[in-house]
């Protein structure tokens, strides 16, 4: 951790206790459950308009949105909350960097109720500062830790915390103990090594068995007139390349059109190697400019604040 750790003071409401954690943060003393809200230093958050349903459709698409900020998507985690139609909350955090901080407070993983985004549960405090650190709210809604010199005169959050009412929406998070004593080694090495003897045995019986598996599958071979090698199977397959690049394509496009958050998409579909895009009150000259950068557009009309745009994949 970088500079100098403050004593957190912490507010008991009843039987938990609630505690904003920064990089910062360091606990004396505790009773009984606590409930954590982390700040933005442990996870990145956007608003992205994207034109699905459901935050589970969302969150499939969320690792491409997330690359353009984020050089390393591969070891980040992603939860999603709706706001309104096709408007979705998003957060990406890394699982080990919070359960880091956690484990550097010397308290018992089992003592921690339920763990928070700063994002959701601070909303009704404009600025605020937390163990030396300051942060605030943008124009957009968006909680971010800014530098110290750029607020003067801010509420320390600690005196007002305990009064904080909990969202439902909670840190999807699994907090692992990696401290593994010598007796867990030793149980670990006796199922391994059982587990071995066991897989060699049956690779034994499997060895014994493999004449016979090839005859029996040659003969299903032939009874459901099956290509018999792999010469004949790569035949087949390159039958269907040309379909594995039309949609790859498709998927390149979408991730593309996707990635500008600049312009309001109400829809898209695809017909064939067209692809039909709606906009709702976008800069007609602005979208044509960032679609024909990848693709030719075939045409491009304004009706009422609905633009209508046709590209070739």
């Amino acid at each position: 951790m970088m500079g100098r750790l403050n004593i957190l003071t912490l507010v008991s409401n009843k039987e938990t206790q609630k505690i904003f954690l920064t990089t910062k943060t360091k606990i004396n003393s505790f009773v009984g459950r606590l409930e954590i809200i982390i700040s933005p230093e442990f996870y990145w958050v956007r608003k992205f308009d994207i034109p699905v349903k459901t935050e589970t459709q969302a969150r499939h698409v969320l690792p491409t949105l997330f690359e353009d900020i984020i050089d390393d998507t591969s070891t980040l985690t992603y939860q999603v909350i709706k706001l309104k139609e096709n408007l979705f909350l998003c957060f990406a955090y890394n699982n080990k960097k919070i359960y880091e901080a956690i484990k550097s407070l010397n308290m018992p993983i089992s003592n921690i109720a339920s763990i928070y985004f700063a994002q959701n549960e601070c909303q009704n405090f404009k600025s605020f500062k937390a163990d030396e650190s300051k942060f605030m709210y943008t124009s957009e809604g968006i909680l971010v830790k800014v530098p110290n010199n750029l607020l003067d005169d801010v509420m320390d959050l600690k005196k007002v915390i305990g009064n904080i009412k909990l969202s439902t929406h909670k840190l999807q998070i699994k907090l692992y103990n990696d401290v593994v004593n010598t007796k867990y080694y030793y149980w670990l090495f006796l199922f391994f090594g059982i587990l071995i003897l066991t897989n060699f045995i049956k690779y034994i019986d499997f060895s014994l068995e493999v004449n016979k598996n090839e005859s029996a599958i040659e003969k299903l071979k032939d009874v459901n007139k099956l290509p018999s090698s792999m010469i004949q199977t790569n035949a087949i397959l390159s039958k269907y390349e040309k379909a594995i690049k039309k949609e790859n394509k498709k998927r390149e496009a979408l991730s593309y059109i996707l990635s500008n958050r600049g312009f309001d998409l109400k829809s898209l579909n695809i017909e064939n190697e067209t692809l039909n895009l709606e906009y709702l009150s976008a800069n007609k000259k602005a979208v044509e400019e960032f679609l024909s950068k990848k693709y030719k557009i075939l045409s491009s009309r304004t009706n009422a604040f609905i633009l209508k745009v046709r590209i070739q994949l």
